[in-house]
């Protein structure tokens, strides 16, 4: 009854939302008519009064839910309806739900000591690998779900033993919903470098199924390669996917996991590989790692958390997620004790899924209330997809999910929720930056179906595919992750509740006007629009009736041109043009005045600032990738964009006018400038003699570099973190000056023709993270690399044999972790 009453109130707060933004939204439209003033006058005022009149049946609507509450006993002073919830559900199974405190720290990448239970499965599977027939073999893992399959095949992934023997790696994701082109697109995103991401994408849309796999074969023709194809359902897998693999004798392997052995034994003659539960002890301490996280239990309390793991009957999943839950409660016999009863009862089930569902569903329900939002949210992506940190980021602070902070930005304040999900074992990393920080992730299949259900039953979020646009929709946001059909006539539904569209899947299709008609007639209150994978090859002008609009994120490659009325989007904060080939942007992109994130492809040009009524963007942070050239440089130089944390430039080419270059002297006015990016600047001693203090991130790409003078400049700043050189043109030799680069901890070099690199005593002490990449003519490394004692992780990618062979002498004297990628064959010049 009480989840009830909470429903019913968050329902009566969406309805009263929505009859304010239904309000506003009329009366800006209204506003923007040629209507006489008496008759505008009028209308106003009958619209006050549906308002008045519609928030006075809401108010009824809320006493009658009081009333309620009195009846059944809960008393509305103690605590919300939401609260009292929660401490029923604290009643029923024993947990103590307090709110997890914010905190600021990167998360750290887990190290493989943290992997229990492992050790016997990964030799034996890594000596499968290695050994055996020369010729191309597949071997399988297999297991009950949440049995450990993906962690295992993880962990034997990025064995240094496996990364130094197999010259190419693939790692790739299969959903239930398999399509073969969809995996071969995802394996060929491993073997094509990331700078040619925009060429590959518009390659691997007119590519035919055949095609593909004729460009795979070809590109791992001559390599040892190892491809791992996680969660296999369906033995029709193998069968699509086999003649596009090349056998040349050399010990290629494919490895897999599946749930079902007849999948294994369909791929390959091998014996599977039965990946057994783990045993007590195994369990106990994989619990009491997640639990206590580098601590020791209390001796009190061993014997209770030796029964809770116990009760988890060996399953990985189902230890994780409850130490995730428990990590985060106090440590008392009381807690534990509740909780043991609790799960025992939830493991007597003989269905595997049932079983990680309840658990799953038991976490969300004991999650702070500031992150059920978040994790719902999850249900927005479609199953297995890799999903981008910064996007998620954006999408939650459009929504509305993020509490206010008034000492940290919105996005930064997000990335610790996401921190606080991925702790509690409800989110995975799936990729991480060059620092550490969480680039991509992913959220287990369990647990999106978890969301799902979740979100459909409390009106959150519902998720369709092959929608008919007559169909009727009762959730606040929509996730269609399928096609829509083209043949629907359109139904106007004024009153949708839905203020977010988004649109995920696999499946590309044209967004026609009667598309684009069903959005602006049903969604009038969208806070969010998302196109994903549509085709988009226009956008029309009443685009700025959606007044309410937050977040626009368009991908589509078709698309050439935006309206001039999009600079009416007045509530717009993020503008997502990445994928898109737009070569510039309407001048009403000045009126944006809410506008914080605009991401570009790039180069895409300014339009004029000519407007004096429209002087500065003061809310914009992110500003990436513009063009420079003679007309959009005033915008930069004048301090239209005050507020800038990261900026991405490029300069047009062939453009040699010493005010586009001089634009980079302008940089140091950008006072809280974080995050800086060149591109294609070749001029001349163009770089600035300084940058704003506050930068932490450099990357320079197709740059002239004078070593010299240039990498003294750099060295010089104090809160320099991270610094890139991406085929920039410089000399042969590579200077790092005594005591430069204080602060320096990621170094990235890819590209460049250098010979030698020299480096000075006590330069970089601070470096941690050192990257060469296909900088084939570097045969000498300096010797000071051994005086820095913090160097944790050394990546040699596509360099020559002399400077990998220096660096594994040097790995002996100063212990840092080295991965080596030689130079693909197809690639030596």
């Amino acid at each position: 009854m009480v989840k009830e009453l909470v429903w019913q109130i968050g329902e009566v707060a969406y309805e009263a939302l929505d009859v304010i933004d239904t309000f506003i939204h009329d009366i800006v439209i209204l506003g923007t008519k040629h209507v006489l003033r008496e008759m505008t006058n009028v209308r106003h005022a009958r619209m006050l009064h549906n308002v008045a009149k519609k928030m006075e049946e809401l108010n009824k609507e809320i006493n009658k839910i009081y009333d309620n509450m009195e009846e059944y006993g809960i008393e509305s002073g103690e605590a919300s309806a939401d609260a009292q919830y929660e401490r029923s559900r604290e009643d029923m199974v024993g947990f103590d739900f307090h709110s997890t405190t914010l905190h600021n720290r990167k998360r750290e990448e887990v190290e493989e000591d943290d992997i229990v239970g492992f050790f016997d499965n990964s030799t034996t599977l890594v000596k499968l690998l290695l050994e055996g027939n020369p010729q191309l073999d597949v071997v399988s893992i297999i297991g009950m779900g949440g049995s450990g399959k993906t962690t295992l095949a993880g962990k034997i992934y990025n064995n240094v033993v496996i990364q130094n023997h197999f010259n190419c790696r693939a790692w790739v994701c299969i959903s239930q919903n398999f399509r073969t082109r969809d995996l071969l697109l995802e394996i060929l995103k491993f073997e094509m470098p990331k700078s040619n991401e925009l060429t590959r994408k518009k390659l691997f849309k007119y590519s035919s199924e055949d095609e593909l796999k004729n460009k795979l074969f070809r590109c791992l023709q001559g390599s040892r390669y190892l491809v791992v194809m996680d969660n296999i359902w369906r033995s029709e897998v193998w069968d699509e996917i086999r003649s596009a693999f090349p056998d040349d004798s050399n010990g290629s392997r494919i490895l897999i996991t599946s749930r079902k052995k007849e999948v294994a034994l369909h791929a390959s003659l091998t014996p599977p590989y039965l990946l057994p539960f783990l045993s007590k002890d195994e369990s106990w301490e994989l619990f009491g790692r997640k639990v206590f996280r580098g601590g020791t239990c209390p001796p009190e309390l061993e014997t209770m958390g030796r029964q809770i793991a116990e009760g988890c009957h060996g399953l990985p999943l189902s230890i994780v997620v409850l130490a995730g839950i428990l990590a985060n409660k106090e440590k008392s016999f009381h807690i534990w004790s509740k909780f043991v009863g609790h799960v025992t009862s939830f493991l007597t089930h003989e269905d595997d899924s049932t079983i990680c569902q309840k658990i799953l569903s038991l976490s969300y329900t004991n999650l702070p209330q500031h992150l059920k939002p978040c994790f719902l949210y999850f249900g927005i992506y479609s199953e297995d997809f890799e999903i981008p940190i910064r996007q998620l980021m954006h999408l939650w602070v459009a929504e509305g999910f993020i509490q206010h902070n008034c000492h940290r930005f919105s996005e930064d304040v997000a990335e610790i929720y996401l921190e606080e999900l991925i702790d509690r074992s409800l989110i995975q990393v799936a990729s991480r930056r060059t620092d550490g920080g969480v680039k991509t992730c992913r959220i287990h299949q369990f647990l999106r179906d978890l969301c799902i259900l979740e979100s459909a039953e409390e009106k959150f979020l519902e998720v369709r595919t092959h929608v008919n646009l007559l169909s009727t929709n009762k959730s606040r946001r929509l996730s269609i992750q399928g096609s829509l059909d083209p043949d629907a006539y359109i139904s106007s539904n004024p009153s949708h509740p839905s203020c977010s569209l988004l649109f995920h899947g696999q499946d590309t299709y044209d967004f026609d006007p009667n598309h684009w008609k069903w959005v602006l007639e049903n969604f009038k209150l969208l806070r969010m629009l998302n196109f994903g994978c549509v085709d988009l090859y226009s956008i029309p002008t009443r685009i700025e009736e959606l007044i309410h609009l937050r977040y626009l994120g368009i991908e589509s490659d078709a698309l050439k041109a935006l309206p001039a009325s999009i600079g009416n989007l007045i509530n717009l904060e993020t503008l997502d043009l990445r994928g898109t080939f737009l070569n510039c942007l309407p001048k009403g992109i000045w009126k944006l005045r809410r506008l914080r994130n605009l991401y570009m492809s790039g180069p895409v040009s300014l339009p004029n600032h000519l407007d004096p009524n429209v002087t500065t963007l003061n809310n914009l942070r992110v500003f990436s990738t513009v063009s420079l050239n003679l007309k959009t440089v005033c915008p930069i130089t004048s301090g239209a964009l005050p507020n800038l944390t990261k900026l991405g430039i490029w300069f047009a080419a062939d453009e040699n006018n010493n005010e586009v270059v001089d634009v980079l002297k302008c940089l140091h006015d950008l006072s809280n400038l974080q995050t800086l990016k060149i591109i294609n600047c070749l001029e001349r001693h163009s770089l600035p003699i300084s940058f704003p203090e506050a930068i932490t991130k450099i990357t320079l790409r197709h740059v002239r570099v004078k070593v010299r003078r240039d990498m003294k400049v750099l060295g010089k700043l104090l809160n320099l973190k991270i610094l890139k050189l991406q085929s920039c043109l410089l000399s042969s030799k590579f200077y790092v000056f005594g005591g430069s680069f204080p602060q320096l901890q990621v170094l990235q070099l890819e590209n460049l023709r250098i010979k030698n690199w020299k480096q000075r005593r006590g330069a970089m002490p601070c470096l941690r993270h050192l990257v060469i990449k296909r900088c084939i003519e570097l045969t000498m490394l300096p010797s000071k690399l051994q005086s820095l004692t913090v160097l944790q992780n050394v990546e040699v990618l596509w360099s020559t044999p002399e400077s990998a062979l220096m660096l594994q002498k040097l790995q002996t004297k100063v212990g840092f972790k080295l991965l080596v990628h030689p130079l693909p064959h197809n690639l030596v010049t």
